[in-house]
């Protein structure tokens, strides 16, 4: 899939941010900036018009915060892939946003290249987190893995569904996926929504969490 004119929607109630973001996306001659929102209000009448390739969303925004906006956004739109943006971390808030159906979680003073890469990476299909981000998910994922008292009744995976699994924990997209197994991305579409279906589960990140909480991989 190429990265030839993303198009990004940025949401967040300091202009001066948003200001400062525009220009570094500018650097970048593969994205095209479509709209600009305040809060999930204004975020939610863009979409009236316009369905951008990625979102770049904040949390804390008055009227409608980035965690409501998200759900609402992806029960409209469930191909949307949105990036949170982020300053704080506050473990609530990077589970309420994953929960929310986020496909990356970011900081808001990253550079210029890992902008770039988690654009790329969540536009092909992947997932994308800050090393910050991922120490502290990595970390609850470890407390779970300590809370065993709970016998949980785990869903039966067939061997097809627990090799796309182990991939799909490894970060790989659909393509890179039948790449390595040999299927086409359609058969790995199929596999991930019996996954999905499953594990009761809507989005990638959301199956990732979901496998590694009740340890069916290893971290």
């Amino acid at each position: 899939m190429g990265t030839k004119n993303i198009s990004v929607v940025i949401v967040d109630d300091h202009k001066i941010f948003r200001d400062g973001l525009l220009l570094l996306l500018n650097h970048f001659d593969f994205v095209r900036v479509v709209g600009e929102a305040s809060n999930g209000e204004e975020f939610l009448e863009i979409l009236e018009n316009i369905i951008p390739d990625i979102v770049l969303m904040d949390i804390n925004m008055p009227k409608l915060s980035g965690i409501e906006a998200t759900k609402i956004a992806l029960k409209k739109h469930p191909d949307l892939k949105i990036i949170a943006l982020t300053t704080f971390f506050e473990e609530d808030y990077i589970e309420q946003m994953l929960l929310a159906g986020v496909e990356g979680y970011m900081l808001k003073r990253s550079n210029l290249e890992e902008f770039e890469k988690a654009i790329k990476k969540v536009y092909e299909g992947g997932c994308y987190f800050s090393d910050e981000i991922v120490k502290i998910i990595t970390r609850n994922l470890n407390k779970y893995k300590e809370q065993s008292n709970l016998k949980l009744v785990l869903p039966q995976f067939t061997p097809r569904e627990q090799q796309i699994l182990e991939l799909v924990c490894k970060g790989f997209n659909n393509d890179q996926i039948a790449e390595t197994i040999f299927l086409s991305p359609k058969t790995i579409e199929k596999h991930k929504s019996s996954l999905f279906q499953k594990t009761g589960t809507f989005n990638t990140v959301n199956l990732v969490i979901y496998a590694f909480k009740n340890q069916l991989v290893s971290l």
